[in-house]
């Protein structure tokens, strides 16, 4: 039996990915179109084109004549997406950013009116701060996680949510007028992460930013933490952190609007 690099790719299939992808990236095309991008033979075309529509993949236009992509590679994309081993790809970008930061690289989630920290990684002193253990539970609205979080909803959401929040002192810091916390969250959209700084715990500062779906919905956050922040390390880690958060949204399927 032949080993994989004993074998040669079927020609016929790598065209026929080449169209499908062409005319993803176009939304439709013709024949002649496909032709002058592609620089294949007509003919050739014409079969695998007509192969892709009888399995579903393409619909052509009998008016027309023009192929655009049906439901079924969204739905091939969308299976691939739902059983992507998310938690691996997670943990391996967390351990990236506190290897890069030298901080604490978390993954939370939003759980009871809560921030659950399901991931932490680069944590060296077991002291150093409670809710960057795995499996303990924050406040949503005086953490990075938390926060970012809370800024993909509306500020009306968020006052109605208000009082279940708990919100309390906890530091100096501490935002605990609503108006105030607005104001924040209207700052955390503008950037795309949000900031904590020592407004849960004392000499603790943050940013996180939030993990996407495909669904445009939120998964969750990831944060990095550290004793301090100044405007440099500030600049240095939100622009590691939102590269992160993007490339992970994008690997997840997410699509930011145009």
């Amino acid at each position: 039996m032949p080993t994989d690099n004993k074998l040669e790719p079927i020609q016929a299939v790598e065209r026929a990915m080449m169209i499908l992808e062409s005319i993803s990236h176009k939304g439709s095309m013709g024949l002649n179109e496909l032709h002058n991008e592609l620089k294949l033979n007509k003919a050739s075309l014409l079969r695998l084109a007509y192969t892709l529509t009888e399995c579903g993949y393409l619909d052509k236009n009998p008016s027309t004549g023009i192929y655009s992509l049906t439901l079924k590679p969204y739905e091939i994309g969308l299976n691939a997406v739902q059983n992507l081993d998310k938690i691996s790809l997670i943990s391996s970008t967390l351990a990236d950013l506190s290897r890069e930061t030298g901080r604490i690289a978390q993954f939370s989630v939003e759980d009871k009116n809560k921030v659950l920290c399901l991931q932490s990684i680069g944590q060296r002193e077991p002291s150093f701060s409670v809710y960057t253990n795995v499996g303990r539970r924050s406040p949503l609205y005086c953490t990075s996680a938390g926060k970012a979080i809370l800024s993909t909803y509306s500020n009306s959401d968020i006052l109605e949510r208000w009082d279940s929040l708990d919100v309390m002192q906890l530091t100096e810091y501490t935002l605990t007028d609503s108006t105030k916390f607005l104001q924040d969250i209207s700052l955390t959209r503008q950037r795309g992460y949000a900031l904590d700084i020592q407004e849960n715990e004392y000499n603790v500062y943050c940013v996180g930013a939030v993990l996407m779906t495909h669904m445009n919905t939120v998964m969750g956050a990831i944060s990095i933490s550290g004793n301090t922040l100044t405007k440099e390390e500030e600049h240095e880690i939100s622009t590691l952190l939102l590269e992160a958060s993007q490339r992970l949204s994008t690997i997840f399927g997410f699509v930011t609007a145009k």
